[in-house]
């Protein structure tokens, strides 16, 4: 869909056309006129109509041409606003969107939707060990598995920050979060990083909530970092759903990396 500002340069552009045809139409009659008039033919209409001919074809290929070079600005300006550049994934701003439409259709339909944080483990010993660039092939890896296992459609995925990542999941009630969490976490543990013939195993904690109906994504996020800590506190590598037996505080317990 075209901005504002979109619509109005395409508008100005067929406007810019229109008044170039119209005194080109002019000159044209000025100079066929004679002519036509030696002939007894209807200047006015004979005119207009070899005006047309000549003039509508490539005023209409420039608008078309103008027009899809807009719409592709357009898009490529609307993906760099909507996506993080290193993985490809929905930036924070994307997924509250589409968060807050998965929130109102759950509260129309009563269809529950489930949040994933989903944190690596030790990523800071990959970075120290093989370098920030194999961090970053660490995370294009673990991306592209999210983005290929998600449902197309239904399911958003976001880089969150760092080495989290955010997952909501629609029509997912408890249970069925648990599943889709600990199956992503098997998973995780066998995709292959291959960074300069060495090949990185990765592991990942992850903390699952069933939102409720008319919470803010904040509040969410948190009880989800809640269970993210916790399974971090407990070893990592596992899943851990609200509720559960968390500290009261958000504050409370330390965050491992």
């Amino acid at each position: 869909m075209l901005s504002t500002s979109s619509r109005l340069h395409t508008f100005m552009y067929a406007t810019l056309l229109s008044v170039v045809l119209i005194c080109a139409t002019v000159h044209f009659t000025d100079f066929v006129a004679p002519y036509l008039e030696s002939y007894g033919a209807n200047t006015v209409t004979y005119t207009a109509l070899i005006a047309s001919c000549i003039l509508a074809p490539p005023a209409s290929i420039l608008l078309a041409i103008y027009s899809n070079r807009l719409i592709t600005i357009q898009e490529q300006l609307h993906e760099l606003a909507t996506t993080d550049p290193l993985t490809g994934l929905l930036n924070r701003r994307a997924f509250a969107y589409r968060y807050e439409r998965e929130s109102a259709r759950y509260s129309r339909t009563n269809r529950p939707i489930a949040l994933l944080l989903i944190d690596l483990d030790y990523f800071k010993l990959i970075n120290d060990r093989y370098g920030h660039a194999a961090g970053d092939a660490a995370l294009r890896v673990l991306s592209d598995h999210l983005r290929t296992t998600s449902r197309f459609g239904t399911d958003d995925v976001a880089r969150w920050g760092g080495e989290e990542f955010a997952v909501l999941l629609s029509d997912s009630g408890h249970q069925s979060g648990i599943r889709a969490a600990e199956r992503l976490r098997r998973q995780i543990e066998t995709l292959p990083v291959n960074f300069n013939s060495t090949t990185i195993r990765l592991q990942a904690s992850v903390g699952m909530v069933v939102c409720r109906k008319g919470e803010a994504l904040e509040a969410a996020v948190q009880r989800a970092d809640l269970c993210l800590r916790q399974a971090k506190n407990q070893g990592r590598n596992r899943v851990v759903a609200f509720p559960e037996d968390l500290p009261a505080s958000p504050d409370s317990g330390a965050s491992a990396a």
